[in-house]
C-alpha cells in the first residue's frame, strides 16, 4: 500500500515554468535572461534547467526554486560571487570558479571567458584590448 500511494504522490508533482519576467517579479528583481540562465546553470540542480528557446525556467513542482535562486541573487549583490558578463559572448561567468583572461589584466577588467580566449586570435586581441 505505501508503495502506492508514494505513485500517486508522485503523479500529482507536475512540471513548473517561469518566464524570466515571472521569475523576476516572484523574486523582486530586474534580470535578464542571460543572468538567469548563469543562475540555473550555477545552481546546478537537476530538476532545474533554463530553456534559451522560450528563455523560461523549468522545473518539478518540489524543487525549491525560490529559494536556491535567492541564495545565489543575495551572493551576487553581496559579493560573495564576483560575476562578470564576458566582453565576446555576453555569457555571465562567476570569475573565481571560471577560467577566462582579462582584456583590461591590471585591473581585472573586460573578462573574456575560456572558450572565447580559445577562439580569439592573439590579433584580435591585441587590436581590441591593447593598441586602444
Amino acid at each position: 500500500m505505501f508503495l502506492f500511494s508514494s505513485k500517486a504522490n508522485m503523479k500529482n508533482i507536475k512540471q513548473e515554468s517561469l518566464s524570466v519576467t515571472a521569475a523576476n517579479q516572484a523574486l523582486n528583481v530586474d534580470l535578464e535572461a542571460s543572468m538567469w540562465e548563469f543562475i540555473i546553470r550555477m545552481i546546478n540542480y537537476p530538476e532545474l534547467k533554463f530553456d534559451p528557446a522560450t528563455d523560461s525556467i523549468c522545473f518539478m513542482g518540489y524543487v525549491p526554486f525560490k529559494s536556491l535562486a535567492k541564495e545565489w541573487i543575495d551572493g551576487i549583490n553581496e559579493g560573495t560571487y564576483d560575476v562578470r558578463s564576458c566582453e565576446c559572448c555576453a555569457g555571465y561567468f562567476d570569475v573565481n570558479k571560471t577560467d577566462g583572461i582579462y582584456g583590461n589584466p591590471d585591473d581585472l577588467e573586460e573578462f573574456i571567458c575560456f572558450p572565447c580566449a580559445e577562439r580569439m586570435t592573439a590579433r584580435e586581441y591585441y587590436e581590441r584590448f591593447i593598441e586602444r
